[in-house]
């Protein structure tokens, strides 16, 4: 069971003040009370072990230590725009996508696309990155960005590395070598694929296409299967 909890303020004269659902979550799923010590995050990097002063099913205050906790944000800064796969593959996706430390995730709508998600589905999304980070020690939340058209995203990404997923592209010896100091963004398709237009846009404004691998992945998969690449072959800056 998880005693890490979320607020998204940082303490105030030494002391923190948890939201409903997070006081209701620790007095009553946690059964924490008084005198109790938790770990706390505010999702911008920082987190603080706190003693728990009051405690009920509306409202917690808590006494934060000195100092915050030693950093665990990635180095590495990942981007994965990625079309929307159907059902709860897609909270999966961003769950996963938390625990692996990808600072930002854009719902894509491409070509052939078949899922356009709505706001409240956004809206839930939100809470299980932040679900995500109390399991996985996460001190940053993961971004998620409004739903943006593929044509749009490949034009205005500014990342000095942009990589565009495809059956078809470089195996990874022939990546570019991904920097610690050197944002990515990764690209992921729909089940159909990018269609010849949408590829053919990639190359012109710069973008890399990588293979993932010989076989087809759905969309998930390769989102994750991508960023994990990507931070196992992080080159820190200094080397």
């Amino acid at each position: 069971m998880s005693t890490r909890f979320y607020s998204d303020s940082p303490p105030v004269d030494g002391r923190i003040r948890l939201g409903p659902e997070e006081a209701r979550h620790l007095h009553r799923v946690c059964r924490l009370g008084k005198g109790d010590v938790v770990e706390v995050f505010d999702g911008r990097g920082s987190a603080w072990r706190a003693e728990i002063l009051e405690a009920t099913a509306n409202h917690a205050i808590l006494i934060a230590s000195d100092q915050t906790l030693p950093s665990r944000s990635p180095t590495l800064s990942i981007t994965i725009a990625s079309a929307v796969p159907k059902g709860d593959r897609l909270d999966w996706l961003v769950e996963k996508a938390t625990e692996l430390g990808a600072c930002r995730f854009i719902p894509l709508v491409t070509d052939r696309s078949v899922v356009d998600p709505s706001d409240s589905k956004l809206a839930r999304l939100r809470k299980a990155v932040v679900e995500s980070c109390k399991q996985c020690r996460r001190d940053t939340l993961m971004t998620l960005s409004p739903v943006t058209r593929l044509n749009d995203l490949l034009i205005k990404a500014d990342e000095p590395i942009k990589l565009l997923a495809d059956l078809d592209g470089q195996p990874p010896a022939s990546w570019p070598r991904i920097m610690s100091a050197r944002p990515v963004i990764l690209v992921i398709g729909p089940e159909g694929g990018f269609t010849t237009t949408e590829r053919a846009q990639a190359s012109q404004y710069g973008w890399t296409t990588i293979s993932l691998g010989a076989h087809i992945l759905r969309i998930e998969t390769a989102a994750i299967a991508g960023s994990a690449a990507l931070f196992a072959r992080e080159e820190k800056a200094s080397e």
